[in-house]
């Protein structure tokens, strides 16, 4: 969400004066509403910013948003990161809401109860609320329909897919790491899968001889002793957080991504795999076959064994190899930040024409 945010934001705002077929008209003006203070990695964008004195969801959504919303000179509203507040005042303009997954909702047992709580309360209000709603795969369009079967949604779903972010340049590999590993991204949360995965990866290691399993990701909430599974696990590379330049290193010096999640609205880390021209692996559920559209293997994620022979078969079938590279490759092609903006922007400038009406 954080990437999907800033990314969407930048190629709104570097977009303008390309022409209006192209893109954001000069007369586009943006403002950005932050809370406290104005995220680093948009601190040189040429917009506006409104910071909030609260940093807290709940405050911003309760107290300060309703406020600023109806005080804002503009012709629409977008939230790409969390809903927009359950309850705005009369005059607010317009809002696009992204909604990026339904897991809260398909996958309740894998989500915090904080977090199911919360999006509970607000997802409904907003959808019934916004003037658009945008998602970023076919996958959680259907989901989302599916899920709140609302009288007249879906005429106001769009789809809008996640692009890349290729601006880092590529780094150093970690220290003692050598290039030809298996490699895994994702925040170790539940969703990710990464159990069944070192499973998978401990019984490969019992009968063949297999390169090490590198893992990039946070710690994100209810991971048990997956953590710590990981840190200790024969074979296994836990790196925690990367940088960008680190992860593009990964990326690149890797023989194989790893990705059987349990559910995706989108799948970003597949994405940014098949534009390094990495084979990769991938969950056959929710938005990700969609994603891949070919051009990864894609297996039951809830079935170790399969998660086990298809790293077995990628890493011995060099031809399989080559060729999911060169269709990951074209595949990631069709995924830029420069589109997901002109569709975001041809969203915002509908619903603020039918305000202006």
């Amino acid at each position: 969400m954080v990437t999907l945010t800033v990314e969407l934001a930048r190629a709104l705002v570097n977009m303008r004066g390309a022409g209006s077929a192209k893109g954001a008209s000069e007369k586009d003006e943006f403002t950005l509403l932050c809370s406290r203070e104005r995220p680093t990695a948009l601190r040189d964008l040429a917009c506006d910013a409104v910071l909030a004195p609260y940093r807290h969801e709940v405050a911003l959504k309760l107290r300060w948003l309703p406020l600023v919303e109806s005080q804002l000179d503009c012709d629409a509203i977008l939230y790409p990161f969390w809903p927009s507040p359950p309850r705005r005042r009369r005059g607010a303009p317009p809002a696009a809401v992204y909604i990026h997954d339904l897991a809260f909702r398909l996958r309740a047992a894998e989500v915090p109860w904080q977090q199911r709580a919360y999006l509970g309360t607000v997802v409904g209000p907003a959808l019934r609320n916004a003037s658009a709603v945008l998602v970023p795969s076919e996958t959680t369009r259907r989901d989302l329909l599916d899920c709140y079967p609302l009288p007249g949604l879906e005429a106001r779903v769009s789809v809008v897919p996640e692009g890349l972010s290729l601006r880092a340049p590529t780094g150093a590999l970690p220290d003692g790491l050598k290039p030809g590993f298996v490699l895994a991204v994702g925040t170790v949360e539940p969703r990710k899968n990464y159990a069944r995965l070192l499973t998978a990866y401990r019984q490969l290691r019992s009968r063949s001889t297999a390169p090490p399993l590198v893992v990039a990701g946070r710690p994100g909430w209810a991971y048990g002793n997956t953590v710590r599974r990981l840190a200790a696990e024969p074979g296994v590379r836990y790196l925690g957080h990367v940088d960008e330049p680190t992860l593009s290193a990964l990326y690149g010096a890797a023989s194989v991504f790893a990705f059987p999640s349990l559910y995706e609205g989108f799948g970003l880390p597949l994405l940014e795999a098949m534009a390094h021209g990495l084979p990769s692996l991938a969950g056959a559920v929710g938005a990700l076959p969609e994603l891949a559209s070919g051009a990864a293997l894609l297996v039951d994620p809830e079935d170790v064994t399969a998660i086990g022979e298809a790293l077995e078969r990628l890493l011995a079938d060099e031809h399989l190899r080559k060729k999911l590279s060169s269709a990951g490759r074209r595949r990631a092609r069709a995924f830029t930040w420069a589109r997901s903006a002109k569709l975001t922007l041809e969203v915002l400038r509908t619903i603020g024409k039918e305000r202006a009406q």
